[in-house]
Parts: C-alpha cells; sequence; structure tokens
C-alpha cells in the first residue's frame, strides 16, 4: 500500500472538502481527545508514514486531510484518531497504561463513543433512508457503509465470512432477515438494523483482512453501536412529535392562507382547510421540519396542486417560488385601489421565501 506523500494537493477532491464539513477534527482537538501534546500527534504521524510496508497506516482522504495551504498541518477523521488511540495502547503499556489505566479507560471509552454516536447522527439525518421497526433502526446500504467506514467490496466480504462461518461447524449464527437486515418492497436496497451493523463490524474487525487502523475504527463500531443506535432512535421517534407540535402551532396562529388569504369559516358550505406546508421538505430536510419558519399555512387545495406538480421531488423553497410565479400571481392582483398593498404581500412572501433558501440551502443541522 502506498503511503501519502507530506504534501498535499493544491485542489482537494470535492469528495474531500464535502467530508471537512462533517467530520475532521483539528490537530489540537484530536491530541486532546487523546491525550497526547500535537507534537507528539505529529511525531506518531511521521511514523505511520515511514514505512509502506508496516500494520500501520494513515491514508491521505480517508483517515486524516491537510488544512488547507498548509503542508504538515492535518485535520483528522475519527478513524484516524482511533487508529492513533489503538497505537497507543498497544505501544505504550506496561507502567505507563498501568499508572493512568482508570483514566485512560474512561477517556477512550468516552472517546469512542462520541466518535461512533456523531457518525450515526450524521447517517440518521436523511430519514428517507432510514426505516424504524420496533426497536431497530434500519438503514439503507450506503449510509451503513458511512458507519462502517469502508465500502461496497468491504460489505460483501463481511457478509460472506459471516454466511461461511454459519455454515461451518462452529456454531455460528448467520444473518437473520427482519434482525440483522431487511428488504422493504418500496425502498431503495437492504438495510441493516443496528444489530446487522455490529456483526458486520465484529466480523471485519476479527476476520477482515484490513489495516490495524481500521479495525480500530470497526472495533469501536462493534463495542458501542447498538447503545448509540438506541439513544438515537428515541431522539427520532421525539423529532415526530415536535414536528407535529410545530405544525400545529403554526395552524393555530394563522388566520388565512399566505397565498390566497381565504379564511376557515364554518358558515361557508365547503369551508376550506389550512395545512402547514414544510418549505424544505421534510422527508429530505427533517432537520429542518420542525423549526416553524420552514412551514407555511396555506389551504389543503393550494397545498395539493403544489405537490401534484412537483410530483415526486423533494421540495425546496425556491420551489414554491417557482411554482407561484408561474400558477398564483392572480391571488395578488387585487382591485385598483388595494394593488400596491398586494404587490407588496406577494414581494414580501417572495423575500422570506429566499432568505429561507439562502439561510438553510447547503446548512444541514443536527436535530
Amino acid at each position: 500500500m502506498t503511503k501519502s506523500s507530506n504534501t498535499p494537493a493544491s485542489t482537494p477532491p470535492s469528495g474531500s472538502r464535502r467530508r471537512r464539513e462533517r467530520d475532521a477534527f483539528s490537530d489540537k482537538e484530536a491530541a486532546k481527545m487523546l491525550g497526547i501534546p500535537v507534537t507528539k500527534l505529529y511525531r506518531i504521524c511521521d511514523f505511520f508514514d515511514s514505512d509502506p510496508d508496516d500494520a500501520w497506516d494513515l491514508i491521505e482522504g480517508e483517515f486524516f486531510e491537510y488544512e488547507p495551504g498548509q503542508a504538515r498541518k492535518r485535520r483528522f477523521y475519527e478513524e484516524g484518531v482511533m487508529a492513533i488511540a489503538i497505537y497507543l495502547e498497544e505501544t505504550e503499556g506496561g507502567s505507563f497504561l498501568a499508572k493512568l489505566k482508570e483514566f485512560f479507560t474512561q477517556h477512550r471509552a468516552r472517546v469512542t463513543r462520541a466518535l461512533v454516536q456523531r457518525r450515526i447522527i450524521q447517517v440518521t439525518q436523511d430519514r428517507s433512508a432510514l426505516v424504524i421497526r420496533g426497536d431497530l433502526v434500519f438503514l439503507q446500504q450506503r449510509s451503513v457503509v458511512r458507519v462502517l467506514g469502508t465500502n461496497g467490496k468491504g460489505m460483501v466480504g463481511a457478509v460472506r465470512r459471516i454466511d461461511e462461518g454459519s455454515s461451518g461447524l462452529d456454531g455460528a449464527e448467520g444473518l437473520e432477515i427482519d434482525v440483522h437486515f431487511a428488504d422493504f418492497d418500496d425502498s431503495d436496497g437492504r438495510h441493516w438494523s443496528q444489530r446487522g451493523i455490529a456483526r458486520l463490524a465484529r466480523t471485519m474487525q476479527e476476520r477482515g483482512r484490513i489495516t490495524k487502523a481500521r479495525k480500530a475504527w470497526v472495533k469501536a463500531v462493534a463495542d458501542v453501536a447498538e447503545d448509540c443506535f438506541e439513544v438515537q432512535r428515541k431522539v427520532l421517534e421525539s423529532h415526530e412529535a415536535r414536528v407535529k407540535a410545530a405544525m400545529d402551532r403554526a395552524r393555530s396562529k394563522a388566520k388565512h392562507c399566505a397565498v390566497t388569504q381565504q379564511k376557515p369559516t364554518a358558515a361557508d358550505r365547503n369551508p376550506i382547510e389550512l395545512q402547514a406546508h414544510h418549505l424544505f421538505d421534510a422527508a429530505s430536510r427533517p432537520d429542518l421540519a420542525a423549526l416553524e419558519e420552514n412551514l407555511l399555512v396555506i389551504s389543503s387545495a393550494l397545498h395539493r396542486n403544489f405537490h401534484k406538480w412537483m410530483g415526486n421531488r423533494p421540495c425546496e423553497p425556491k420551489d414554491f417560488v417557482d411554482y407561484l410565479l408561474r400558477n398564483e400571481l392572480t391571488h395578488f392582483d387585487g382591485s385598483p385601489s388595494t394593488r400596491v398593498r398586494q404587490e407588496q404581500r406577494q414581494q414580501k412572501l417572495i423575500h422570506r421565501l429566499e432568505m429561507l433558501q439562502a439561510r438553510y440551502e447547503g446548512n444541514r443541522l443536527l436535530y
């Protein structure tokens, strides 16, 4: 395996830029988490880089990235932090660890749990990529690949090893449908539960042909993933209640449809119904689903017409602006005496939608 060079590329790939936004730690943060000075952190990195044939390897783009414009300063991904932690554990045993055993045991446990929990929070932000069944959270395979820090080939290898073990004489249990994995008729590909993910991670750790650095990460996943998923499952379920409460509040505050100005009155023969529309789609942007500024109260007919116009695509505020300009401008015409006021109402609504688009487009919140 080729070691990473000490000189970063002048322009990082788009994938590296996306990852930097998600889970890279500064050298100071990594050193603090590991309980070592920054200088020692870089000595370990130099050792990892020095021999391309040893068992230790830190690969640029997978375990760390260089700070933009700084050839020697690094930012570390979760896998990189875990790899160095295991290296320290293996190389600095004896009296050093004996003296600080309790501290490092507790510290590593906290760090490990925090790193895995962080990754699990990230991959569960897209509610369209998961299904909750009872106490199990099933993730699409592409999200499982991220949790494990592997690729499709690594997943296939782990499944094959589990199948081979279950068909042998060692008594190992195989993978169970609806327990470790599930195939949902209306979903995109196979989903894996937290039990399945932990099983895959344990298999990769014990039998995978991977470096010690990768084994450090999958061991962490195997150890704490099930507990972390249980915490996140409760967060996700409570999220639904928060979304409903926000929609109820928005409807109770609204006196009329934000576009047509129609009011729900009991005297009408066919009274209109007001609904809270998610400007950023609730499924693709669950981080904004319980945010009242992301809700626009409109009539049920208008709501239905908009989504029919959109089809199955997830919507954003800019889509509603486009829909208004193409289909609903007559609601802002008014009589000659009210035309100016109606134009101001139109401009105010479009301004609100454009500001929301600018504020949250590409800016995903954790929820």
